[in-house]
């Protein structure tokens, strides 16, 4: 990319040199400033090959309906909710707009993003009051991250939805009504699902688009996963036909621990062919300490390779939706 293109991009946002730095270091975890950006542009200073993708990268077009992702797997304790948060976090940072939508009663995505469930639950703005009390989508989802995307929030009382949807009539699509009414609002709509095939797991995949599979890079948090895809199979013949498998992302991968390499080998030998394996997501202190700090990773790490996998995600999204949009028009 010249400078002169990479100059055209910024007007074409809107943004001064300083505010296009801050897109760059919100999307890419980097530490630019405008004194970077001027040399790009004036020609003085190479743009790294990252600034040029994401650059490059056109704003995916308002299709009529979101895409819906579906983040799951029966085992917990996989980092599928640091999935969830961290690529919202990035799809936001490209300019889509994202609602998460923490499925699952355990509430690690409301936790993780400092909104307090006591609050939620009294206001009656939760997933289980939205699905079971008709409290309207829009009304209970919460901006979160300076506002960046929203987030529906969980409590305990989501527990008591598993009893509950049995007893209502084609219970496994309540979720897919109720996020139809806000599906023209945003481009992604994410789905942080509990760690077991239960009836908010199903109804996750009634509703998706497509699946995302977190999976530990050790030998017990794999052999869930030919049980998730049966599932998924299932699910496909019964009434969601168009439910696609984004892929499996790896999680807690120590490149030094020989199992965490045995393991990324088997899951490449044995999904690779039919499935895409994203780059493995590295164990790292840096997770627990965003969740303190009540931020998603993306926007706390000061390593860009740790996070970078969400972000390969993210693309992988747009890119996807991109594809579609060409072949629909």
């Amino acid at each position: 990319m010249e400078g002169t293109a990479l100059r055209a991009a910024r007007e074409a946002r809107g943004d001064t040199q300083q505010a296009f730095a801050d897109w760059l270091n919100a999307s890419l975890g980097r530490r630019y400033d405008k004194g970077r950006v001027s040399r790009w542009e004036g020609g003085t200073e190479k743009i790294p090959q990252a600034v040029a993708e994401i650059v490059g990268t056109p704003a995916r077009r308002h299709r009529d309906r979101a895409t819906i992702i579906a983040i799951s797997n029966q085992k917990g304790g996989v980092g599928k909710t640091s999935a969830a948060v961290n690529i919202a976090a990035a799809l936001s940072a490209l300019g889509q707009r994202v609602l998460l939508v923490d499925a699952d009663p355990q509430a690690s995505a409301t936790v993780h993003l400092g909104i307090s469930q006591a609050e939620a639950s009294e206001a009656g703005r939760t997933t289980y009051h939205v699905m079971l009390k008709d409290q309207p989508v829009a009304g209970a989802v919460n901006p979160v991250c300076d506002g960046r995307f929203h987030l529906l929030p969980s409590t305990i009382l989501l527990s008591a939805a598993e009893t509950e949807l049995m007893a209502e009539p084609m219970g496994t699509l309540v979720l897919r009504e109720k996020l139809a009414s806000v599906a023209r609002s945003y481009d992604y709509i994410l789905l942080d699902c509990p760690p077991h095939l239960g009836m908010m797991t199903l109804n996750a995949l009634a509703a998706a688009t497509g699946v995302l599979i977190p999976v530990q890079t050790e030998m017990l948090a794999m052999m869930g996963v030919p049980l998730l895809l049966d599932t998924i199979a299932k699910v496909r013949r019964r009434g969601n036909p168009d439910l696609a498998i984004i892929g499996i992302l790896p999680t807690m991968f120590t490149a030094r621990h020989t199992q965490d390499r045995a393991t990324l080998s088997d899951l490449t030998e044995r999904f690779g062919g039919s499935l895409r394996i994203f780059s493995p997501v590295p164990r790292s202190t840096i997770f627990p300490q965003s969740v303190a700090a009540a931020q998603p990773t993306v926007d706390v790490s000061s390593d860009p390779a740790l996070v970078a996998p969400f972000r390969e995600v993210a693309h992988s999204l747009l890119q996807a939706d991109q594809t579609e949009d060409a072949h629909v028009a």
